[in-house]
């Protein structure tokens, strides 16, 4: 359900009222501090919030009425639902922000916060796919290529031939095959090797049809095709463990660190720690919200280490339970994301950016 509401202000040049762009400025300043106090000290001021909260409603109800009210519940409500991959201060800067773009609503949630939200993912995402793309690429390119080459041949094979319905269980087996590349050597270095013969492929393809070459433009497809399967296989990699992570002291854990390990507590005080990869921990997570698991686990996504966690861990090193090293994944701050994606918004809502493209 998407709701359009009547923007009640007068006009500038990019057609919003000069109010709203002051709460604009104003936000985006505040944003700004928040992003250097995340950078330096991994923490949103709560005078941050509270300024934001005080501005925010107000000026939300007059601009758009009481959907301003209900936008900031409901996206108070869907950020607790993403909680788990979002901190604390993250959920409550996306609420505070939400009485400003109640203009438009998909089921009372502000549709810019949806984007916000989204493009602040997106944006954290590439620092960490950097950082894979840089110690996988030797796997990650060959076998793209090698993939991109399969689906090549077989496009033009079930194109020339009329052959329908393959494109769906291509799609399968390419993302299988990544998954069994991740987890079978052989398989990997076969991939790899295969990839490498590309270049006699795209020549023999030329030699052999180059009128279906030239109109289906297969040399610019292959390349596209490599891009696509590099971007699935970075993600496939991230899922299978290929986060970057290091070891760290248990005396040198900080709040806010994210640990990769699960570690258990039995019920007979057996302490068990598991290095697992983000699919074993949404698992764990599953399975403990369902009441399947055994005993209390310390799972971290999301928020990181507490006092109380960190108070937990020491005293289970002290007791011989566990060794002194953790591996705690490395994390980027958020709110520099947010930053960069309210900017965004901002000058989309403004129109600033169609005025400059013409």
């Amino acid at each position: 359900m998407e709701r359009i509401i009547q923007f009640k202000g007068g006009k500038t040049m990019f057609g919003f009222d000069n109010l709203i762009l002051g709460v604009y400025l104003f936000n985006f300043l505040l944003i700004l501090t928040a992003t250097y106090t995340d950078i330096k000290e991994r923490i949103i001021p709560h005078f941050v919030i509270i300024l934001m909260l005080i501005v925010n409603l107000p000026l939300g109800y007059y601009f758009f009425g009481f959907d301003a009210i209900t936008s900031f519940f409901a996206t108070l409500i869907l950020c607790l639902i993403l909680g788990v991959g979002m901190g604390g201060g993250d959920v409550k800067m996306f609420t505070a922000l939400s009485p400003l773009f109640a203009a438009e609503t998909i089921y009372f949630v502000p549709k810019n916060i949806l984007i916000l939200i989204g493009l602040s993912a997106l944006f954290a995402a590439i620092f960490p796919m950097t950082k894979i793309l840089k110690n996988y690429w030797k796997d990650i390119v060959p076998s793209s290529a090698y993939l991109a080459m399969l689906i090549g041949i077989i496009v033009s094979i079930t194109e020339i031939y009329s052959i329908g319905n393959t494109k769906t269980i291509l799609w399968i087996y390419i993302i299988l095959s990544i998954f069994i590349s991740r987890k079978i050597p052989k398989y990997r270095i076969i991939s790899n090797k295969l990839g490498y013969i590309t270049p006699i492929y795209l020549v023999g393809f030329y030699l052999l049809n180059p009128a279906y070459f030239v109109s289906e433009n297969v040399l610019i497809s292959f390349f596209v095709y490599i891009g696509q399967l590099s971007l699935i296989s970075l993600v496939i990699y991230a899922l299978t463990g290929a986060e970057i992570s290091s070891k760290k002291q248990i005396s040198d854990l900080k709040e806010g660190d994210i640990i990769r390990d699960i570690v258990t507590i039995k019920e007979n005080g057996e302490v068990t720690v598991e290095n697992a990869n983000i699919l074993k921990r949404f698992k764990h997570m599953i399975y403990g919200e369902m009441g399947k698991l055994e005993g209390k686990s310390l799972m971290t996504d999301g928020e990181g280490l507490s006092d109380e966690n960190l108070e937990l861990l020491n005293k289970l090193q002290n007791e011989g339970k566990i060794g002194g090293e953790l591996n705690v994944l490395t994390t980027y701050p958020f709110v520099p994301f947010v930053l960069v994606a309210y900017c965004v918004i901002t000058l989309l809502n403004m129109g600033f950016i169609n005025y400059l493209v013409g």
